[in-house]
């Protein structure tokens, strides 16, 4: 077995949430229990926040109408909100981002496509960049390479976009 992950690095993903509010001590996040990529990724960056001192606040969504609510419920208890790429949440993430800027919390994402939806920012894959890296991944099994010997991995190739206007 191998492959590439668009799993990102929770040390990463906090560099940017002090970056963009250094005062920031309560992270909300809005995720869907049922999605285990959430779950895991929530845990990642709940140990690196807990390192630095900071609170992670959780909202449970499980379904798409219920991320505006879970959000709202989080409205003065969170500093910042941040976002893994959630299925349920990305799918309705102009909700989640409408609450954020009625509160005047700052939005963070992980889903680069959600800045155009309304995040102040996101560190995540270019996904375009990561189908490449996966290409060249099966042109190697394809000249004979066992998929067994070539490590699995993620993408470092991480790109920065911010949303002038949402900021």
């Amino acid at each position: 077995v191998t492959g590439l992950s668009h799993m990102l690095d929770p040390v990463k993903q906090v560099e940017i949430i002090k970056k963009v509010l250094p005062s920031a001590k309560r992270i909300g996040i809005v995720y869907n229990p049922g999605e285990s990529n959430s779950v895991s990724a929530l845990n990642a960056i709940k140990a690196v926040l807990e390192k630095q001192g900071m609170t992670l606040v959780e909202a449970a969504a499980p379904r798409s109408v219920d991320v505006a609510p879970a959000a709202k419920s989080l409205i003065g208890k969170i500093d910042l909100m941040y976002t893994t790429t959630d299925n349920v949440v990305v799918s309705t993430f102009e909700s989640l981002a409408k609450v954020c800027n009625d509160a005047k919390i700052p939005l963070l994402a992980s889903d680069t496509g959600s800045v155009k939806r309304g995040a102040v920012a996101a560190l995540g894959v270019n996904f375009y960049d990561l189908g490449r890296q996966t290409g060249k991944i099966v042109a190697r099994i394809l000249k004979g390479e066992k998929p067994g010997d070539i490590p699995s991995s993620t993408s470092k190739n991480l790109e920065l976009y911010i949303n002038t206007t949402a900021a």
